[in-house]
């Protein structure tokens, strides 16, 4: 299992996460809901060590885990760009030819990556990071700027991929993360929630009265 807990982030004196309790275990898939500014990306990158925390209390299997990424048990997905632009796709993906039933994936095997589409870059960098070996997956935003097709390519994958290992999935709308997550989570007011159902997003006011 990775947890973590009592989180304290502040930046210029106003405080984004407060005290606030998340965990994934292997075989299972978290949905992270919040709105634009919730302080999503700030936590997943306080898991991975990509941005320090006033306080946190990190854990991996019950082991204290100073910074994710020294580990090697955490990947992690930002939404910007940072893959080497002179990679081909083939060469990312190595084999490649275990994405030969994947034809989003597979058709774009002898390009660079500066030469993909956003919506192409973004897919080949969600199933790079899904290759890895890391036990627990965090994914900012996978699903930013794809079209529902890709959407349900990507989707499929994490499902796939779940099997043995944790992974958490942001982002600011709510109907990708229903359909691909064993549990749904939102950041409200500095802190975490659990979401049971559609009326607690209204309750949240994430959403309007349905």
């Amino acid at each position: 299992m990775l947890k973590i807990d009592s989180v304290e982030l502040s930046f210029d004196g106003r405080q984004v996460i407060s005290g606030c309790y998340l965990n994934v275990v292997k075989g299972e898939t978290v949905g992270l809901l919040g709105r634009n500014g919730s302080g999503k990306s700030s936590l997943l990158k306080i898991i991975f060590g990509a941005l320090q925390a006033q306080y946190k209390h990190l854990k991996i299997d019950d082991i204290y885990v100073k910074s994710g990424f020294l580990t090697k048990e955490i990947a992690y997905l930002p939404q910007e760009r940072f893959l080497p632009f002179f990679l081909l796709v083939k060469e990312l993906l190595m084999p490649i030819e275990r994405f030969k039933d994947e034809e989003a994936i597979y058709k774009l095997r002898d390009k660079r990556l500066r030469d993909l589409s956003e919506g192409e870059l973004r897919i080949v960098e969600c199933f790079w990071v899904l290759s890895l070996g890391a036990n627990y997956i965090l994914l900012d935003e996978p699903f930013k700027g794809l079209s529902p097709l890709n959407i349900e390519i990507v989707q499929k994958h994490i499902q796939q991929c779940k099997i043995n290992k944790g992974i958490i999935i942001t982002d600011h709308t709510y109907q990708p993360l229903f359909e691909v997550a064993d549990r749904l989570v939102l950041m409200h007011n500095n802190s975490i929630y659990n979401i049971n159902s559609l009326k607690d997003l209204v309750l949240y006011k994430y959403l309007p009265s349905i």
